[in-house]
């Protein structure tokens, strides 16, 4: 196997995964855009339709490119793992996608209180900015670098939902019986969507960083890591 030509694929490959990475943050961005201005529509869900089309060709295109570097180059070791971290990764970039879609769908047939409006777009907005970090730090910064800026937005993110939750319960003490039953499965499941975009980026992270340390998830080694390197 020629070296260069495998550092070269993977470059390849982790331009096309970054592309798909900040296109997929570009449509919670627009998601939240929207429903801050209360602009969904049904042109806007059109468009939330166009942009997870070409979600699904980010990962039909590299899910190809992924399996033409295993044939043509035959990798070992480290590089076959980076792959399959790729492959894992590209997964979880699609279903925070597909959360988008269901996202916009609520929005575009249902009408809910300013406060609560407000609630939503504050925890969208949390999740973008801990979306961003991970994004950045994939980028230029090794794999622990990574999963530790992971581990820190995800704790931040977690204390901001955990507010939020109380402050919705106190939303709807407020309604009528009716209001409740028409609004709390969907706007319950959109809340639970965004706080699963936060355990897809923390299982990305955490894609990467098997790529070197395979044994991070496994008994006693992984405690130690988490202990060395989790601070």
């Amino acid at each position: 196997m020629n070296y260069e030509i495998m550092k070269q694929s993977e470059r390849e490959l982790q331009s096309e995964f970054l592309k798909f990475c900040e296109h997929v943050y570009k449509t919670w961005e627009f998601i939240c855009k929207n429903i801050k201005n209360k602009t969904f529509s049904q042109k806007e869900l059109e468009e939330v339709y166009r942009m997870e089309d070409i979600s699904n060709h980010f990962e039909a295109q590299i899910q190809d490119d992924c399996i033409w570097v295993i044939s043509k180059n035959e990798p070992l070791a480290n590089h076959l793992r980076y792959i399959i971290a790729v492959l894992n990764s590209i997964k979880d970039l699609e279903r925070m996608a597909d959360y988008a879609i269901n996202a916009a769908r609520f929005f575009v047939h249902n009408q809910i209180t300013n406060e609560m409006r407000t609630l939503i777009v504050a925890l969208i907005k949390d999740a973008l900015i801990a979306i961003k970090k991970v994004n950045d730090s994939l980028k230029v910064k090794p794999a622990i670098d990574t999963y530790k800026t992971c581990q820190k937005v995800h704790v931040t993110f977690r204390n901001n939902y955990a507010k939020l939750i109380v402050k919705l319960s106190e939303i709807l003490k407020r309604l009528s019986v009716d209001q409740i039953q028409k609004l709390f499965q969907g706007v319950i499941i959109i809340i639970k969507h965004i706080e699963r975009l936060m355990d897809h980026v923390a299982n990305i992270s955490e894609n990467f960083i098997f790529i070197k340390q395979p044994d991070l998830f496994f008994g006693k080694q992984s405690k130690q890591f988490i202990k060395d390197h989790g601070k």
